[in-house]
């Protein structure tokens, strides 16, 4: 171009009166590239449009947390050269709001046309809205347990032994103002009617509205244990068995029957004594008198309260050929 134009000039007479400097030719030539260039920017048709600028947050610092909604994209008129217009939603235009130096509280941001980043020659003539409103708090972590609720009743001769929730504890973090006041989550109620064994049930947790719109629907694992009713009763003359290494020494307890108070299925029938075992350990013990721990041995469903007596006397002599 610049030899086209150094060509261009040398073919020009120029008078001398005029004291031009040598290259103005070529600064004319870039006047005209200049004006043209011009006239396709400006003179192109302008137009108006409305475009959608996300509102991006940055710098938050980690012990803190937005605890309000808030519009995460504003409206914006703006105007301008309808090849520049066209081109906005191709590039990556947003709002930054910098939170680098905030601390908690409410914090009010004003949205002027120079905070959002458009090309030359676009004018921005209104932004909805005018302003963003964030409630800044402190970031609260807790894990909580999870309290049953039941209905209804189990099935004649059972009941309810227990719900274990699964994960017992659940975590959530969120606004101290939101989460900071929790101590418990609770279940919806299970129903339990009819029941005659335990069961598995899928539980969604009660939620007030501020919690659920931090959490989401959340649902925990109920184990409902269902058992037999018991009654309480008495087993008496139980023996007491030596345990422990064969021994030609001779052995004698006092007492040799105990008894015990439990707690037996309703069901439960026959001969209970024969239900329950009590037994001692002689191993180790040397030529004397002791009073030894009786051990208790029972049925799963069987539950037993107390022994009486709970231990007894072990008289150890000495070996029957000495």
């Amino acid at each position: 171009m610049e030899k086209l134009v150094k060509q261009i000039i040398r073919r020009v007479p120029t008078p001398n009166f005029l004291n031009w400097p040598n290259n103005w030719g070529l600064k004319l030539i870039s006047l005209i590239f200049a004006v043209l260039l011009w006239y396709f920017v400006v003179g192109e048709d302008k137009v108006d449009t409305t475009v959608y600028i996300p509102v991006e947050i940055v710098n938050l610092p980690r012990e803190l947390v937005i605890a309000n909604q808030f519009k995460k994209q504003l409206e914006v008129t703006v105007s301008g050269p309808r090849g520049l217009i066209s081109g906005i939603n191709r590039q990556r235009i947003t709002r930054t709001i910098n939170l680098a130096k905030t601390t908690p509280g409410t914090i009010v941001i004003r949205n002027e046309p120079e905070t959002i980043q458009f090309p030359r020659g676009v004018t921005v003539s209104r932004i909805q809205p005018t302003h963003i409103t964030l409630l800044i708090d402190e970031l609260v972590e807790k894990e909580l347990p999870v309290q049953a609720r039941t209905t209804g009743s189990p099935a004649s001769g059972y009941e309810l032994g227990g719900v274990v929730f699964e994960p017992p504890l659940i975590k959530i973090s969120g606004p101290k103002a939101v989460v900071g006041r929790e101590k418990i989550f609770t279940a919806k109620p299970i129903d339990i009617s009819g029941l005659k064994s335990s069961k598995t049930f899928q539980v969604p947790l009660e939620l007030r509205s501020a919690l659920l719109e931090l959490m989401g629907e959340t649902v925990v694992t109920a184990n409902v244990v269902i058992r037999e009713r018991t009654t309480e009763k008495t087993i008496a003359d139980i023996p007491v068995h030596l345990t422990g290494p064969e021994s030609d020494r001779k052995v004698t307890l006092e007492p040799d029957t105990i008894s015990v108070r439990a707690l037996l299925p309703l069901s439960s029938r026959g001969n209970q004594a024969g239900l329950v075992e009590a037994s001692i350990s002689t191993e180790g013990l040397s030529v004397g008198t002791h009073r030894m721990p009786v051990k208790i041995t029972a049925p799963e469903e069987i539950h037993i309260i107390e022994a009486v007596p709970s231990t007894v006397t072990v008289k150890i002599g000495r070996s029957l050929g000495k």
